[in-house]
């Protein structure tokens, strides 16, 4: 069994290859995603137009059932901003 936490750039190249969730996540896998990562894909979902969002809505409600989701809590919140801060002084985009 393999513990591994996917990020938001993972399942989107997953879903845009068209690949089958099965195919990117093993049933022996333990696989879970940041609770972050569930509002970046729902920004997806919601900026997807016609039958596009329709899919990705699907897809995210796959990746909801086939995964756990891990608390976005305040010790992540702390250090989620001091990273959004040091891109900003940077100049970089996120």
């Amino acid at each position: 069994m393999t513990g591994l936490v996917a990020d938001t750039t993972f399942l989107v190249d997953a879903e845009r290859s068209g690949a089958d969730l099965d195919a990117v996540i093993g049933d022996d896998d333990d696989v879970a995603i940041a609770s972050i990562t569930v509002a970046e894909l729902l920004v997806g979902v919601t900026l997807a137009t016609g039958r596009h969002r329709n899919m990705r809505r699907h897809y995210v409600d796959a990746v909801l059932e086939a995964v756990s989701v891990l608390d976005y809590d305040t010790e992540v919140a702390a250090h989620h901003a001091d990273l959004l801060a040091a891109v900003r002084k940077a100049g970089e985009p996120r």
